[in-house]
């Protein structure tokens, strides 16, 4: 953990003439250790551990992989940086020439077997007369078309806002069963689930585009549940960007439960190619940079979108288990969705928030709406809780009757009240953690 001084390297490493090639899991040329979850994993996938540590001969070699390989993440990128080898590693790689991945033909996409997926028919979604419970008002809308999860190319979409393709990817449960997403994406990361969109907008948005998650019934929450709310809602508001918004749902049907955030601050990475310019391929994670992604992240700006552009964006968790629909790696138990949303869907929502129109599903603008629907056929956890939820979620409803009021919104993680925060927290501890917003990490990548 001590910070090493800089050693005495030669100046380069004469990787390229050593006749390695650049292994399946290396990054895209330039992106060096930019987004690298385990540094030590990744230099060591390069094939150029030894090299590395002959170049190192100055140091104890203690102190050179095998210590970047005992440090976390972060400290092992900052041991890298003292070592003063960074650059020096990323030269050397982008000189490698590229090796085609192992699993050059496309194997079937895996199975989900709890979970149905699919594009909405927003546009008849929301054509659709009367008030009341979003899933009674929509019930004989159909889907647009299905979505297959870890489809070996996006699937095309188009709304009134968007047009694009869309790539929903799962960590398969063993290596084996997805070894082509495992290889481009999954391997020596903690991610286990990553969304990636490509597409443009049909016209420039006039008001704020959100990226978020929404659920299908309004929210019932009873005193445990407020609690433990409480706690994540904290955690959210710390660790993220401004511009939060989030609902417990209404009586009414107007506004569903959900938990947004401005897309241009909220997702992973972002690259915008102007007319003319090839965009960059999805399946494997976007060659955003690390300055460019900290200017945006941490600027002011909201986005500005121009139709002539096309936008490649994703986004990323490891918190959230959608095949046994269940939140883990958090710092306390694993935590069941049914829990908090009973029988509903998940929405994985873009929308453009209209003027005057509050977040409500009617005036949503959407850009793109991936419905999830888990059926508990398998996994004891959720056979488990699937069982008695409906009776708790009975109870839940009868105890927050005392505890919640109508209509629960909060915007920048306040709330107007105990009871607002305790619902907006329980869809933030579930929707959120979708969305790859950030949280402190409990254990190393895997």
């Amino acid at each position: 953990g001590a910070t090493l001084p800089p050693p005495s390297c030669p100046s380069h490493l004469d990787i390229a003439s050593s006749g390695l090639k650049r292994p399946a899991m290396a990054q895209p040329s330039g992106s060096g250790l930019d987004g690298q979850d385990d540094p030590a994993a990744w230099i060591r996938g390069l094939g150029i551990e030894a090299l590395l540590l002959e170049a190192l001969t100055s140091h104890d070699r203690e102190c050179g992989l095998a210590g970047i390989a005992k440090a976390g993440p972060s400290a092992a990128r900052e041991a890298v940086a003292a070592l003063g080898i960074a650059d020096l590693i990323a030269k050397a790689v982008d000189a490698l020439p590229p090796a085609p991945l192992a699993e050059t033909v496309a194997s079937p996409p895996p199975l989900f077997p709890t979970l149905s997926c699919s594009f909405s028919d927003v546009a008849s979604e929301q054509a659709t007369a009367g008030g009341g419970p979003f899933r009674d008002v929509t019930r004989g809308v159909a889907a647009r078309a299905p979505l297959t999860i870890n489809a070996r190319s996006a699937e095309s979409f188009e709304t009134e806002l968007f047009v694009g393709r869309c790539l929903l990817l799962l960590r398969p449960a063993r290596r084996e069963e997805d070894v082509f997403y495992s290889e481009r994406l999954f391997d020596g990361r903690s991610r286990g689930l990553e969304m990636q969109v490509q597409g443009r907008f049909k016209r420039r948005p006039s008001g704020t585009v959100y990226l978020g998650g929404e659920v299908t019934e309004r929210m019932q929450l009873g005193l445990v549940t407020r609690g433990l709310s409480k706690l994540i809602l904290q955690l959210l508001v710390k660790f993220n960007p401004p511009g939060m918004h989030y609902s417990f749902g209404d009586r009414e049907g107007r506004m569903l439960p959900h938990i947004v955030l401005p897309l241009w601050r909220a997702v992973d990475r972002l690259v915008a190619s102007p007319p003319g310019t090839a965009p960059p391929e999805l399946g494997v994670p976007l060659d955003e940079s690390e300055a460019a992604r900290s200017a945006r992240k941490g600027g002011a700006s909201l986005g500005e979108w121009d139709p002539s552009f096309t936008y490649s964006f994703s986004f990323n968790t490891g918190y959230i288990d959608l095949p046994h629909w269940k939140l883990h790696r958090l710092p306390m138990r694993d935590v069941y969705l049914s829990s908090f949303w009973s029988d509903s869907d998940l929405r994985l929502v873009v929308y453009e928030d209209a003027p005057g129109g509050g977040h409500a599903w009617r005036a949503n603008r959407y850009a793109l709406c991936v419905r999830i629907t888990h059926s508990p056929a398998g996994g004891g956890g959720s056979r488990r809780q699937s069982s008695s939820r409906r009776l708790a979620a009975a109870a839940a409803a009868r105890a927050s009757e005392n505890d919640v009021g109508d209509e629960a919104d909060g915007e920048g993680g306040e709330g107007n009240s105990a009871a607002l925060a305790a619902s907006s927290a329980a869809l933030a501890a579930a929707g959120a953690a979708t969305l790859g917003v950030t949280l402190p990490h409990a254990e190393p990548a895997s």
